[in-house]
């Protein structure tokens, strides 16, 4: 039973550090739209602020898991990162019909989010 209890825990707190991620992202997204108004970026600087975005709020949500957890802290940081990009792989599979992303860009927003989210663990 006290395992089975541990097991909870752990999903709460990864489920937990996604919200926080995802709330992180909304705003900062809502923030970056406003730029995006006021500035009118190209489409160059418009993708590198969106990997920005995800960098930070992956970095966000690892740094609460990591801070939840007490040990091993950069590894729930990276479980947080891997979770946060499959959610998002995840939603931009129901928003277009075809999906067949170019693997270079997913590789690399992958490895952002990974590196963001054991950023924040460690730091956490």
């Amino acid at each position: 039973m006290e395992m089975l209890h541990g097991r909870g825990k752990t999903i709460g707190r990864a489920v937990l550090a996604l919200v926080v991620a995802f709330l992180t992202t909304i705003i900062l997204l809502l923030g970056f739209a406003f730029l995006l108004l006021k500035l009118q970026l190209d489409a160059g600087k418009t993708e590198l602020g969106i990997l920005v975005i995800y960098v930070l709020s992956c970095f966000v949500g690892g740094w609460y898991c990591g801070r939840k957890a007490g040990q091993r802290k950069f590894l729930w940081g990276l479980l947080t990162g891997i979770l946060y990009f499959l959610l998002l792989l995840a939603v931009s599979a129901l928003g277009e019909e075809a999906l067949q992303p170019a693997l270079a860009r997913t590789a690399i927003a992958f490895v952002l989010c990974a590196g963001g989210g054991t950023l924040g663990g460690m730091l956490a």
